[in-house]
């Protein structure tokens, strides 16, 4: 793909740059990559001289554009055909319609009755386009518009945060991409928290912000969202979120919740990810701090791309007359994960391969019988293989949904380590970061998964894990004796704990792993462990010594009064081992007496 560069000085817009390379409006067959966020894309499409149809990701996106020109019209779910009908029928100089992916279909079907061919007539705006991969997982029909997108004679997509993609279509049109280059320091501050103390960390960093008027917290899980504010007890609060995240919210009893944006802002605003991107948020008489949140105990979907997500969400507030300082603080507070697997691309490429073979296997048997229940049946395991999450609507593989894929696995690998996140955020090239590694050697996070973990095989397992990390923290100076010593008896309060510990310090990690984490398996290899510990303890040169000046040579012993002192020794030593009648001529030479009513020996030698 051929790429083109223009320069961009400081307080120009986006046009001033494309005029630099002959382009008075955004240019037909182009990915446009802006760098920055709010350099009016939309808002010159919107006051362009032709027809535009402009597709944004989301709802609250459209809304807020509606009182940019008089003449917009907004189709999305709750558009009839009736509106967009007598909206294309207006006699106005140029027609510009904003759409969601999902309701593209509606103007389709409108133009068609009435005769217009949108194909030729319309410039196709694609915004924000890096949502067509990332959120095509769980919303498949955010792609449906892309086969009518690629027949406009003219059309584009633009985004401050692109992303590859791999759709024949790009290559075989013959599309450019023209990237933003700003001549200036555009970089903006931001902290990084890396965290396992998710709860403790959180409350930490609001308290440093008890002052701010507005903390704007990006959060994607409304359940998350609801936790927080009851944790918090914040009354001056407002959930932004989708329709069905607003009546969930309202059944639990927080009440202020909304599907667009709603004016003022509270003292703490939340945002799920349909919020991420696209939308002006206007800032008031005082600016807000931002907070993005990473909780990976409570859902990996709340991993923020740096790349895309974190440059997003910063650019949400819209700046008030020449003020380029749109927020007073950014800090991205996380957790991570470092037992997340991640696929390289080779296993994604034999994944696919492989869902797209057993679906053809499939295929076959179906069209091979023709018995009609049969074929009931292997449809229905069609549907269900992973398979058709591949594919469009027209049955065919969607590239996007690939591209996907590949995505996922990409942003996984940030999660793994504090440190991989953290060199993510400098390649991002968008950022100053402040790196803030506060992870604590066992976190409140690590006790909240153990206790909330189900399965005890598992629960040894993440016993064990701690124990080793506090191990190595120990020997690396990065923990003094007493703050282990803390952490050992908070280990020993959890279930098992100390057991586990007594295990490990007797067996070692791999003897526990090659048990399984299974408690018959560990208890049978620790008293392998303690028998031959008792042995070889038994014959070590102080025992030896002390049996040796215990007992006398050349005279009858009762053999009970024998058993009962060589068990003391063995006390007294820490031998875990049962001394019996006969035990004593494992030391010496032995010569025992007739007497049925008193049994005894008489030491003749010591054998060691």
């Amino acid at each position: 793909m051929k790429i083109v560069k223009t320069l961009l000085k400081k307080g120009e817009w986006l046009l001033d740059a494309l005029k630099r390379v002959g382009c008075e409006m955004i240019p037909t067959n182009t990915i446009l990559n802006k760098t920055l966020t709010g350099l009016g894309a939309t808002h010159s499409e919107i006051h362009s001289k032709r027809n535009s149809i402009i597709i944004e990701p989301n709802v609250p996106v459209i809304l807020g554009k509606l009182n940019d020109k008089e003449n917009l019209e907004a189709v999305y779910e709750r558009c009839t055909p009736h509106t967009i009908n007598k909206y294309l029928k207006m006699d106005i100089p140029y027609k510009k319609i904003m759409t969601t992916p999902e309701s593209f279909k509606k103007i389709r079907k409108a133009a068609m009755e009435l005769n217009i061919n949108i194909y030729k007539e319309y410039f196709c705006l694609f915004d924000e386009c890096e949502k067509l991969t990332q959120d095509i997982d769980y919303r498949r029909k955010i792609s449906q518009p892309i086969y009518d997108f690629f027949q406009f004679e003219q059309k584009a997509l633009v985004s401050a945060t692109p992303l590859e993609m791999s759709h024949p279509e790009f290559e075989r049109q013959g599309f450019q991409l023209i990237k933003i280059e700003p001549d200036y320091d555009y970089k903006k501050d931001l902290e990084l928290i890396v965290t396992n103390s998710y709860y403790k960390r959180l409350r930490i960093v609001l308290d440093n912000l008890k002052d701010s008027k507005h903390i704007c917290i990006f959060f994607n899980v409304t359940d998350g969202i609801g936790d927080l504010i009851d944790n918090l007890k914040v009354t001056d609060y407002k959930v932004f979120c989708s329709q069905k995240s607003v009546e969930k919210l309202k059944k639990r009893g927080i009440i202020n919740a909304y599907e667009q944006i709603d004016y003022p802002l509270a003292k703490y605003n939340f945002f799920t990810c349909r919020f991420y991107s696209a939308l002006d948020i206007l800032n008031g008489k005082h600016k807000p701090d931002i907070l993005i949140l990473t909780d990976l105990r409570t859902a990996q979907w709340t991993m923020i791309d740096p790349f895309t997500e974190a440059i997003q969400i910063q650019g949400r507030f819209r700046k008030k007359g020449k003020d380029d300082v749109t927020y007073n603080s950014l800090t991205h507070i996380t957790t991570i994960d470092p037992n997340i697997r991640v696929r390289s691309k080779g296993e994604i490429r034999n994944r696919i391969d492989q869902f797209i073979a057993n679906y053809n296997l499939l295929k076959e048997q179906r069209d091979g019988t023709e018995d009609e229940f049969k074929q009931k049946a292997i449809l229905e395991d069609m549907e269900s293989l992973k398979y058709q999450d591949l594919i469009d609507e027209r049955g065919d593989i969607n590239p996007f949904s690939i591209d996907n894929l590949y995505n996922e696995e990409r942003v996984r690998a940030y999660y793994q380590s504090a440190d991989a996140l953290y060199q993510a955020y400098l390649a991002t090239g968008f950022f100053n970061v402040t790196y803030n590694n506060v992870t604590e050697c066992v976190g409140d996070d690590d006790i909240e998964r153990l206790n909330n973990t189900k399965v005890a095989i598992k629960q040894r397992e993440q016993l064990v894990n701690l124990i080793v990390r506090m191990e190595e923290w120990f020997s690396m100076g990065k923990i003094t004796f007493e703050e282990k010593q803390e952490l050992l008896n908070l280990i020993r309060k959890q279930p098992e704990g100390d057991d586990i510990l007594s295990a490990y310090y007797k067996i070692g990690k791999d003897a526990i792993v090659s048990a399984e984490y299974k408690k018959q398996l560990i208890e049978k290899k620790v008293k392998e462990y303690d028998k031959a510990q008792a042995q070889k303890l038994r014959f070590s040169p102080k025992v030896l010594n002390e049996i040796k000046a215990e007992f006398p040579l050349g005279i009858y012993l009762p053999k009970e009064d024998i058993k009962q002192r060589l068990q003391l020794i063995y006390h007294e030593n820490g031998v875990d081992y049962k001394a019996t009648q006969v035990t004593i001529e494992d030391y010496y030479d032995c010569t025992p007496s007739n007497s049925k009513e008193k049994p005894s020996f008489m030491l003749n030698f010591f054998k060691l």
